[in-house]
């Protein structure tokens, strides 16, 4: 993607909205916010457009909120009519700040510019945490869910024993999604290494449902035909050949058990 356009990102008016100077989403595939003529008419946001198993917009892949940008994140979760958001990241990580605490710490409603998010609801887990926000911006309101993963260091991936966890994570957002229409947020702090792997994972989980083939390479190189550095090291690429493993084993053992029901009411 080296020879990809970000020629938006590098405007002077927009530097200051990269977290990281190196992490800057295509132009050909950036999420664009819709402004009102009292705004000034920038668009942009450090986001990308990611196709997914179903539709070519079935993902916005962006990086973890700052404070000057929280504003126009929920402006493009509404705008975007996305009802699901997807957060890998902890806002502090080993003493330094990955990302904007961009919801509100109780269930008093926040406003973040002309946008009130409301906390309904919060459950926690040992390794994530499910919220539900109610998004306003009169006259339009939506609920958006709020899956945030805990257990992910950043670079870096889930601990081997933890794997079993992150599928089911990934499971349980893609049965939510089903019954949802808008794409799927996903952030961790870049927005593009546990971002990356997190759609990988959801991608292939889809795929070898109904395939009986795989191809990780293929689907890495295509997610970064979108945005540059999805599924960003080495061990990250590693953790996902070892989560497919783990889906075929899966799949091997339904087949295995759907034959056995099969010959048992055959038999009787």
């Amino acid at each position: 993607g080296l020879d990809i356009p970000h020629c938006a990102a590098d405007l002077p008016t927009n530097r200051c909205k990269n977290r990281y100077t190196n992490i800057l989403p295509y132009d050909f595939s950036r999420v664009k916010i819709v402004t009102t003529e009292e705004e000034d008419d920038n668009d942009y946001i450090n986001a990308n457009y990611i196709p997914g198993y179903n539709s070519l917009q079935e993902y916005i892949a962006t990086q973890g909120p700052l404070p000057d940008t929280r504003n126009d994140f929920w402006k493009m979760i509404l705008q975007q009519k996305s009802q699901v958001i997807v957060m890998l990241t902890q806002c502090n990580e080993k003493r330094r700040i990955k990302c904007d605490h961009y919801w509100p710490f109780t269930s008093e409603p926040v406003s973040y510019g002309d946008i009130t998010v409301e906390m309904v609801s919060e459950e926690e887990q040992p390794d994530w945490a499910l919220r539900v926000f109610r998004v306003s911006h009169a006259p339009d309101t939506q609920h958006v869910m709020h899956f945030n993963f805990t257990a992910w260091p950043d670079h870096g991936v889930p601990a081997a024993s933890a794997a079993e966890s992150v599928l089911q994570f990934v499971y349980m957002v893609r049965q939510k999604a089903a019954k949802t229409k808008g794409p799927i947020t996903v952030h961790c702090s870049a927005g593009v290494g546990r971002t990356g792997t997190f759609i990988a994972l959801d991608r292939l989980m889809q795929h070898i449902r109904d395939h009986e083939f795989v191809d990780v390479l293929g689907l890495v190189g295509e997610l970064r035909s979108y945005r540059m550095s999805m599924v960003q090291t080495e061990e990250q690429f590693v953790f996902l050949h070892h989560c497919v493993q783990l889906m075929w084993k899966k799949k091997r053992q339904q087949f295995r058990i759907s034959d056995v029901i099969y010959e048992n009411v055959h038999k009787s």
